[in-house]
């Protein structure tokens, strides 16, 4: 190993891979020289980005090669047992992301390889290394608050996974996961403040039922007796307000930290009278806020123009806990998180899930869905009928006595409303020409729902052309009898003063706007190419479809700067056209067998039309939270926009010139006109604003469920006597 520098290569290239490599970028002494993935394109892809050349697809190669002194072990939690076991065989120092290993006696096993081989084995326990618990210690260390007696750690944050659905992630697998992927931080701390813990009482909230079957505990209420005091730690998950904060006691001082935002405020106990005592640890707090608050604010504008690294508290825990082992390294000692702290983190894991009862094993295996048979009389395949408004429309389709048919990625995450017998399942990607062909097979007709996101905007003007293209192309060639593409009212533009009726088309200068609303455009324009080749294609562009919780914050209100704060695409005084998911999905039903509908283009929004501003002041009477709107002039806005984008060439950031077009168009000042849709479609979406209302909090209410399920749900609930 080179006495002044230690060779890294990271195994895994998933989304902590680019934060290593972000953390490992300034750390002197330290070169990141190979890239590990079993799937070779996607360490190719992250090495581009970062310019490491050397990449390999096994362990052993990359051994083999002797391009590295240690590893950074980034793989799903199942496999950092293996992988860890197999790098310290062939004689790399070893670095692993939480948790350690799954079972106690693989991190005991770990350790033990490591004293043998002489190597350094450590664990990235990276939030007990945020730079307000190393404050805290650094308290506790000096004698600032006596003798420590209690810790108070509040871990209360949104869980994306939770709100998109996508429970394929380790930590929905088992009840008790959700620690080892969550807790594990917490724990860390605990430990490292208190010492091992002695016993744990636990309180949880009511499970969740997963779409894959494991029952999900999203409040946890635990009390911990450590060695060397108690702990009480609440952890809350798939919360609207982001709060993680440690309040550590003593004897003689007390410290609040957060953790979020790096503050640290100590209380002490003086020599003053009780008034003066009060006024002097409320002055110190203040002006350590002050400071921070005015840190914050110059650091992320060091930050920008790269004087200086982000002034983020996760990255530079990430930075400390790295640097930590790194050090380690190379003075070939034990790591501050060793295999000790992560076993104790790790135990403290199991003894919490013991205590409340939860799982470590995996639900019971789902009955497997049946093979797809032959395609029945007037199937109809939807692509995205997982996704919201898609299960507005299978489950119209099934009230229809429609044959139905889904194409999806992950089959074994379908919620139960859509394993139903009368349903074919195809696994496959709805931009895959060989999976459309197999599931288009003698289908009548096609609803096409599916969308793509994503952060590159060329690249999601291009995937949402092609993925649409592809799917009209395989319908074409299966002789499918009509398609029905669910496009979008971005598509078109709204910023005059005209009614615009299905027929007008697109915005015709699509340059001018944004990257969704350019996709959006772009597939319109594949479909009309499908046309002239003979296939029948019904466009139909929603406007705002309401009635799931995370539809509330819809874009079409404005920007949400915060979950609650709406920055309106104007003054809100425009009534909006605003429809209600299963109207909506009523429209689109009637569009794959209306004769009228035959090749042609439809809007769809209904008579209730609420301003943004209107809007917002009914999410906040109605769920009690604290939503705000901004009225915001769109030139106004624009300008700011300008701004914020010369700023961010100026920090040699590029992004896309904001389009003046693009932001008229979002206030939807063009009212949209839908009497085609109700002419050709019988389109008769809510009109009274009162049950508008009712209805679309109903919905939110049974998390998004359509109307035919819920009635279909309570039509089968027992009857009480």
């Amino acid at each position: 190993m080179a006495s002044t520098e230690t060779r890294i290569a990271l195994i895994g290239s998933g989304f902590i891979a680019d934060v290593h490599l972000m953390a490992l970028r300034r750390m002197p002494g330290v070169r990141v020289t190979a890239l590990c993935d079993t799937v070779r394109p996607r360490a190719e892809r992250l090495g581009k980005r970062h310019g490491i050349a050397n990449v390999f697809d096994t362990i052993d190669a990359l051994c083999d090669a002797r391009v590295a002194d240690a590893v950074h072990v980034l793989v799903p939690p199942a496999a950092h047992f293996a992988v860890a076991k197999r790098c310290l065989e062939r004689g790399l120092h070893v670095l692993v992301e939480k948790p350690m290993a799954l079972v106690l006696r693989d991190v005991d096993e770990l350790e033990s390889l490591a004293k043998s081989q002489q190597l350094v084995l450590g664990v990235n326990h990276n939030q007990s290394a945020n730079p307000a618990v190393v404050r805290v210690c650094d308290h506790i260390a000096a004698g600032r608050l006596g003798r420590l007696e209690h810790v108070a750690i509040v871990h209360n944050v949104p869980l994306r996974q939770l709100q998109t659905g996508d429970v394929s992630h380790f930590m929905f697998q088992t009840e008790a996961n959700i620690l080892l992927e969550q807790g594990v931080h917490l724990f860390s701390i605990v430990h490292r403040l208190l010492g091992e813990c002695r016993s744990a009482s636990v309180v949880t909230g009511a499970p969740r039922t997963l779409p894959n079957g494991a029952r999900f505990f999203d409040d946890w209420q635990m009390q911990l007796q450590c060695e060397r005091g108690s702990a009480s730690v609440r952890m809350a998950l798939g919360r609207t307000m982001p709060e993680s904060t440690l309040h550590a006691i003593g004897t003689d001082g007390a410290v609040f930290a957060d953790l979020l935002r790096d503050a640290c405020w100590l209380r002490r106990k003086t020599r003053w009278l009780d008034f003066l005592d009060t006024a002097q640890n409320l002055a110190a707090g203040g002006f350590h806020l002050l400071r921070r608050g005015a840190m914050a604010a110059i650091g992320y504008g060091l930050a920008l123009f790269r004087l200086r690294g982000p002034d983020d508290p996760f990255l530079r825990g990430m930075e400390r806990s790295i640097a930590e082992f790194h050090d380690a390294v190379r003075a070939r000692k034990t790591p501050r998180n060793s295999p000790a702290a992560a076993r104790e983190a790790v135990r403290m894991c199991y003894l919490v899930a013991e205590a409340a009862s939860a799982s470590p094993l995996p639900p019971p295996a789902r009955d497997p869905l049946p093979e797809p048979k032959a395609a029945r009389a007037s199937e109809v395949v939807v692509l995205g009928g997982a996704g919201f408004l898609g299960r507005h429309c299978v489950a119209q389709l099934l009230e229809l006595g429609k044959p139905v048919t889904l194409l999806v990625r992950r089959p074994q995450l379908l919620p139960p409303e859509l394993r139903d017998a009368r349903i074919r399942v195809f696994a496959g990607d709805a931009s895959d020409p060989t999976a459309l062909a197999r599931a288009f097979a003698g289908a009548s007709c096609v609803l096409h729902l599916a969308t793509v996101a994503g952060d590159d905007a060329a690249r999601v003007e291009a995937s949402m052309r092609d993925s649409v293209a592809i799917a009209a192309i395989a319908a074409r060639e299966a002789k499918v009898r009509r398609f029905v593409y669910a496009s979008s009212t971005a598509a078109l533009y709204l910023g005059g003063t005209e009614p615009v009726v299905g027929a007008d088309g697109p915005d015709p200068m699509p340059n001018t706007r944004g990257a969704y609303s350019r996709g959006k455009i772009a597939a319109e324009a594949a479909l009309e190419a499908e046309r002239a080749k003979g296939l029948d294609v019904v466009i139909v562009r929603p406007a705002v479809v309401l009635g799931s919780a995370s539809s509330l914050e819809h874009s079409g209100l404005g920007l949400w700067v915060r979950d609650n704060h709406c920055v309106g695409w104007g003054v809100g005084a425009t009534p909006l056209p605003l429809v209600l998911g299963d109207d909506c999905a009523r429209g689109l039903v009637a569009a794959l067998f209306s004769d009228a509908a035959k090749n042609r283009s439809y809007n769809l929004a209904g008579p209730v039309r609420i301003t943004a501003r209107e809007f917002v002041e009914e999410l906040r009477l109605r769920t009690g939270r604290d939503y705000r709107f901004h009225p915001t002039g769109v030139v106004w806005m624009w300008m700011q926009e300008v701004g914020k984008h010369f700023v961010k060439v100026l920090a040699r950031k590029p992004r896309e010139f904001p389009s003046l077009r693009d932001l008229r168009s979002r206030s939807f000042a063009a009212p949209l006109d839908c009497s085609d849709a109700e002419r050709d479609l019988g389109f008769r979406p809510e009109s009274d604003r009162l049950r508008f209302l009712q209805r679309l909090f109903a919905m939110v209410a049974a998390g998004g469920k359509p109307e035919a399920s819920i009635r279909a749900e309570s039509a089968r609930a027992p009857v009480a006597p």
